[in-house]
């Protein structure tokens, strides 16, 4: 993995992980398409994760493959757990503190980034501004709270960090209808400010609402985690109606076979949109 995650300007897909095996789904696409990618840890699946191990097997799998694959800790709270994924070689760690004042946001972001980039570590650290709403792992926001240009702009001139997640009409989960989305304020912190930006809740955007967000300089890291899990699920039921449950001749590599190629293929219609 020779270059950052935010070197260049090249844009890149970020896909929540729960496991070995969906995080090779990922790499395995990445490697057939040809792309660099992010895998992401929910809080939740860090702390049942093996760490070390997991670490040491996303850098060996990657080198196999020949791609750029980095590790980020996403949506953590929890100011120690940030630390500790910085500790143990995660490469990127997002402390999302947009539920909280602006000032205690801009307090804590700042506590993790001089952390994360003290006494020779280099790990990035991802910042929220607004509330991005939805439902995530056990991150929950019952409303969206739309980013005022103003309060953007404070948080941008008093907090340390090296990516920016806005909440500009964005949600997690699932859209139960097409999402209003202020591109405006994507503009205003992309053209402003020199700071790589993230799209979150890209699960179940259409295409042309990717391709858009992709047009505007500045956007680099687009984050898909629903849409992996529910691949996964698509896999499974359909070995399901394959058969592969049954009784007789029942081997789980087969089941596991087909939620990898779910997944795999996910991954790899995302990554189509990167093409020019």
């Amino acid at each position: 993995m020779s270059e950052g995650m935010y070197d260049g300007k090249a844009i890149h897909f970020a896909f929540n992980v729960w496991d070995f095996s969906s995080a090779m789904a990922v790499m395995d696409a990445a490697h057939e398409a040809g792309q660099d990618v992010t895998l992401q840890t929910s809080v939740n699946v860090f702390k049942a994760l093996p760490k070390k191990e997991f670490r040491a097997f996303v850098k060996s799998y990657a080198k196999r493959m020949g791609i750029s694959a980095w590790l980020n800790l996403d949506h953590s709270r929890d100011e120690k757990l940030a630390r500790e994924a910085v500790g143990l070689g995660w490469d990127s760690v997002m402390i999302d503190m947009s539920s909280r004042p602006i000032d205690e946001n801009i307090d804590a972001v700042n506590r993790v980034y001089e952390y994360a980039h003290g006494d020779g570590r280099s790990a990035l650290v991802e910042a929220e501004i607004g509330a991005v709403q939805g439902v995530e792992e056990d991150i929950v926001s019952r409303e969206s709270k739309i980013a005022s240009k103003a309060e953007i702009d404070k948080f941008m001139r008093e907090a340390r960090m090296d990516a920016i997640a806005v909440a500009f009409g964005n949600a997690h989960g699932i859209y139960k209808a097409p999402p209003i989305l202020h591109y405006d304020l994507v503009e205003h912190v992309t053209r402003k400010y020199p700071v790589p930006f993230v799209v979150h809740g890209a699960s179940g955007m259409s295409d042309d609402t990717i391709r858009k967000l992709m047009g505007i300089k500045g956007v680099r890291k687009i984050n898909i985690s629903t849409d992996l899990k529910f691949a996964y699920r698509r896999g499974v039921m359909d070995a399901m109606d394959d058969g592969l449950f049954d009784e007789s001749g029942f081997q789980p590599i087969n089941v596991q076979r087909c939620a990898y190629d779910a997944m795999k293929e996910l991954v790899l219609s995302r990554m189509r949109l990167l093409e020019v």
